[in-house]
């Protein structure tokens, strides 16, 4: 799974954004998401685990696999158009 996505991960972020808003566009989700879920992973597993509650936190991390999977099915398809001005000129001739 992993493979699959590293070997095109950086494709797609090329195709979705102009380059002149590239790095915000792909560092600021990156780095939101990290935070976010990097940061409170430790605490929700901890907090099942004193419920006594452990399985929960596979469920929790399966959710936000299918909230990500989700987000993947609703991105744009860019083979046939590019986000480029230029590009796109290119691609209408």
């Amino acid at each position: 799974m992993l493979s699959g996505f590293t070997s095109v991960h950086m494709l797609a972020k090329t195709e979705l954004f102009p380059a002149r808003i590239r790095a915000l566009a792909v560092g600021l989700p990156y780095a939101l998401t990290t935070a976010i879920l990097g940061g409170t992973t430790e605490f929700v597993a901890l907090k099942f685990k004193s419920i006594g509650h452990e399985p929960y936190f596979y469920w929790y991390v399966t959710a936000w696999s299918a909230i990500s999977l989700l987000v993947y099915l609703k991105m744009p398809e860019t083979h046939v158009r590019s986000t480029e001005p230029e590009l796109q000129n290119a691609i209408e001739l």
